[in-house]
């Protein structure tokens, strides 16, 4: 399961990390953009249809792979101006969103994430929220589920059974107390229904949060907090909050470069066998997930619990690995104008750090389960965000 997991991260993440439904531009026929069918190559489509799907529909997977046909032409190769006319990137003005870091942003940040301790100088009260460290014993033996550490809970929640919560009222933080309950008779588990058991419990403190404005620097020792006064507090808060806020730019920055150009390029036409080597990518990841979890085939999970055709899931996902293909194809239009190179040589580097740690796969067999294709797509889309954001100015705004 290891193993396959890896792959299945990668088949599963659609390019550039951004929705496919996140630029209606480049996917719904505007700025020129165009479905198979407009570009006049309709009629592929169909035929490929019906001999890989027939009257009733059979999964891609179970066909040749894509990329063995004789007639099949990898992105590197393709005459790429024939289907893609990019925008004028290098000049955009782009704007990406960064959180605001003023007065108010820091002390917010403050009131939400940093005024928040434990309290040890009085004893556990009805509506207070513990932390505890737990063992639950049936006849002595340690039953699962029954064990945590570090767990909070607020008393009188219900969330434990009875008399959990109500034998904790009255503890003092650092003290640890035996619990004789009992398990209801309609407890889900039924090798605990009805049977009487022990919780070990300690509670290591009561939790409590303030406001910043009426925060004292006595307050902040008395909740076990490290700073020596409400200054340091502040000092640490924005540099925080000022961290934060630049790694979020940092991340919005390459969504909104690429967005802009998916947005303003000219998609000419999409090659339909590309989109089939999408669907049938997509369909092996499922057949991997469907015996992997479920213990079936894609075909059986679709038939007995999805209760829908193959035809049907195949027109549910074309859009989207359309709409990928078209991603692919204007990320490469962008590879070449910048002169990135994806030679096998750096594909092979990538894959060896990939599965380092990962036994059973060599260079080779990876490539090969999660698909040349897709693994060079991967590969080119890394190079690719580095030079965009060196060579693009993206100025930050507050609005989102």
């Amino acid at each position: 399961m290891k193993n396959k997991l890896i792959v299945i991260g990668l088949l599963s993440v659609m390019t550039f990390g951004i929705s496919a439904c996140g630029n209606k531009n480049a996917a719904d026929g505007e700025h020129g953009t165009q479905t198979v069918a407009e570009t006049g190559t309709s009629e592929e489509a169909e035929s490929i249809g019906q001999t890989q799907a027939g009257e009733e529909g059979t999964l891609i997977l179970n066909a040749e792979p894509v990329s063995d046909r004789e007639d099949y032409v990898g992105l590197q190769d393709l005459d790429i101006d024939e289907y893609v006319t990019l925008n004028d990137y290098k000049n955009m003005e782009v704007t990406a969103y960064k959180p605001g870091t003023s007065d108010e942003d820091i002390e917010q940040y403050i009131d939400n994430q940093m005024l928040k301790g434990y309290i040890t100088d009085r004893k556990v009260a009805n509506g207070d929220v513990v932390n505890i460290d737990y063992e639950g014993k049936k006849d002595g033996v340690a039953f699962a589920g029954g064990t945590a550490s570090g767990a909070d809970l607020e008393i009188g929640s219900g969330s434990f059974i009875e008399g959990f919560e109500e034998g904790l009222i009255g503890v003092m933080p650092g003290d640890t107390v035996d619990l004789d309950l009992t398990f209801p008779e309609g407890y889900p588990e039924e090798s605990l229904a009805g049977q009487p058991v022990v919780f070990t419990v300690t509670v290591n403190g009561i939790s409590e949060t303030m406001e910043y404005a009426n925060a004292t620097d006595a307050d902040l020792a008395r909740l076990g907090l490290s700073y020596e006064n409400k200054e340091a507090l502040w000092v640490a808060a924005k540099a925080e909050v000022e961290k934060n806020a630049q790694e979020a730019f940092e991340s919005s920055k390459t969504s909104a470069i690429l967005n802009q150009i998916l947005s303003e390029s000219t998609i000419k036409s999409v090659p339909e066998y590309l989109v089939e080597e999408q669907i049938q990518g997509f369909e092996i990841y499922m057949d991997s997930m469907c015996q992997m979890y479920y213990g079936m085939e894609f075909e059986q999970y679709l038939k007995d619990v999805e209760q829908k055709s193959f035809a049907d899931f195949e027109a549910e996902i074309r859009p989207d690995c359309e709409t990928t293909v078209k991603q692919y194809l204007i990320s490469e239009a962008l590879a070449r104008a910048e002169n990135i190179e994806i030679t096998d040589e750096l594909i092979r580097e990538f894959a060896e750090k990939d599965i380092e740690g990962y036994d059973g796969y060599t260079v080779e067999s990876y490539l090969d389960e999660v698909g040349y294709t897709t693994y060079r797509m991967f590969v080119l889309q890394e190079k690719l965000v580095e030079r965009l954001n060196e060579i693009i100015t993206v100025e930050p705004t507050s609005e989102q």
